[in-house]
């Protein structure tokens, strides 16, 4: 079922959207790992070859309709307030070299 996304609920965590759709992005990213890490895609071995001579059961009867996008998941996480992201911390070195390298751009 498809449902609106209410877009002042977004920008109430954050007033940069890009930040929010970086954060909600990486989420969907790591939901998808999951679910695949949950249950793998079945994959060939070296020297199989795929035949369909008789066509396998079908052993999930999982309804993927009704499975919830990752990025509807991540979205509505964010929106819940139970997504946190922050910025990866800077070292000193990292600092002090890009502070060089504007004052370079600078002159």
């Amino acid at each position: 079922m498809t449902s609106t996304l209410d877009f002042s609920k977004l920008t109430r965590k954050s007033d940069d959207i890009y930040e929010l759709v970086v954060a909600a992005s990486k989420r969907a990213r790591q939901i998808a790992a999951l679910r695949i890490a949950e249950d793998p895609l079945p994959t060939l071995g070296e020297g199989e070859e795929e035949t369909f001579e008789v066509t396998p059961e079908e052993i999930d009867d999982r309804d993927w309709d009704g499975v919830e996008k990752p990025t509807t998941a991540a979205l509505s996480e964010l929106i819940a307030d139970k997504l946190e992201y922050r910025y990866a911390s800077v070292s000193k070195t990292e600092k002090d070299e890009l502070e060089d390298l504007a004052d370079e751009l600078e002159e």
